[in-house]
């Protein structure tokens, strides 16, 4: 049978590590524009090469155009007259990798039950740590920070 373990955590501990987090996330906030401009920059070069990578592969693979799920080229008509052209990336050797956008530092989401940023939950329980005087926290009250550090 097995025992619950009782287990107390540094309260001060537990602070330095909010406030790194803190000031972790300003970082990143104060770097978002350059790494989204160059992100930008990246999109840009990528859809010049997609484009010709894409006019010269069909091109010179004609014969691989079929209208089964499985072709590697796959044309299909719609209701409205319009044509699609699906490619399997993974079955085209060379084909060009789209970058990856930045994600946006501080974006507000859901924590439980709360519609927030995580800097300002972070924030928020650095004031309480701070107000305290106990010098430990349980190690439940540090698991439900560590969900959000």
């Amino acid at each position: 049978m097995a025992r619950t373990i009782s287990v107390k955590i540094p309260t001060s501990l537990l602070i330095a590590q909010i406030e790194e987090k803190i000031a972790q996330i300003d970082k990143d906030i104060a770097e978002y524009p350059a790494k989204r401009e160059q992100y930008e920059k990246e999109l840009e070069a990528y859809r010049q090469k997609f484009a010709e990578f894409v006019g010269d592969y069909l091109a010179k693979n004609a014969k691989k155009i079929g209208y089964q799920h499985d072709s590697v080229i796959r044309v299909s008509d719609s209701y409205r007259g319009r044509v699609e052209v699906t490619l399997d990336p993974s079955a085209i050797v060379g084909f060009p990798e789209k970058p990856e956008a930045p994600e946006a530092p501080n974006q507000q989401s859901s924590f439980g039950r709360e519609w927030t940023t995580r800097k300002n939950l972070l924030e928020k329980n650095l004031r309480i740590l701070k107000m305290t005087s106990q010098e430990e926290v349980s190690a439940s009250t540090y698991g439900a920070l560590m969900e959000v550090l």
